[in-house]
């Protein structure tokens, strides 16, 4: 949830390009979250960058936040899925036992659509006093990252995919903390905001490049890079 609210206000872009800028280049279906996920190379079936991409994003924020393989566990997706798609992104929490109507929690992959297709999707934030909020991909004119809010049992929500959170280790153990030994090992979606502190002297290896930064930290520099703190 933290990590989709903080990408609240992306825009889409027009073209390949500036996809890192959350403002520049607005007006059209190519963004980071493709090209981060275009990147690992078997996560979908071919290349999605440029396309609708609300599930994109939803997924996006589950690899950003787990890693690939829980994220994927989690998704109930397989490599090279379809799970870009709507429809088929559902259909793999039905085939998992993990597709749920009635109340929504916070954490939940929400589906909207009708009786013959699925449309659109997000991720739960909130659920009180008879509304739903959530934070969604590919939403609105402009495409953007946008905070929505909807009323339980809305005629358009189809549903809930629930992951399993019991697959979710302690994240007050220490073990669990990922550390990128060198800048080659840094997420495309990192790279750039630890490369910057790299050169401007706020961060530093050992004499055989080795930089060993934990993902908290890239991420924490990653904001703080978005926010013009690092130039």
């Amino acid at each position: 949830i933290a990590t989709a609210e903080g990408q609240v206000g992306y825009l889409g872009k027009k073209s390949n390009a500036q996809l890192d800028d959350f403002r520049a280049n607005a007006g059209g279906k190519w963004n980071k979250y493709a090209r981060d996920l275009d990147a690992l190379g078997d996560f979908y079936n071919g290349k999605k960058n440029g396309y609708d991409w609300c599930d994109v994003f939803v997924d996006w924020c589950f690899v950003t936040t787990f890693g690939r393989d829980l994220a994927q566990k989690l998704l109930c997706q397989p490599d090279r899925s379809l799970g870009a798609g709507t429809g088929y992104s559902l259909n793999y929490y039905k085939q998992k036992g993990r597709f749920f109507n009635g109340t929504p929690q916070p954490g939940d992959q929400i589906f909207f659509g009708d009786s013959k297709s699925t449309w659109h999707t997000g991720i739960v934030v909130q659920a009180e006093s008879g509304f739903v909020h959530t934070v969604e991909g590919n939403a609105g004119n402009p495409s953007a990252v946008r905070a929505c809010r909807y009323t339980v049992g809305s005629k358009i929500i189809k549903g809930y995919g629930r992951p399993d959170w019991s697959l979710v280790p302690d994240e007050q153990e220490d073990d669990n903390m990922v550390i990128y030994k060198y800048l080659a090992d840094v997420p495309e979606y990192y790279k750039a905001a630890v490369d910057k502190a790299i050169h401007k002297g706020g961060l530093w290896g050992t004499g055989n490049g080795e930089l060993n930064v934990s993902e908290d930290l890239c991420r924490t520099l990653t904001v703080l890079d978005r926010m013009g703190k690092l130039d």
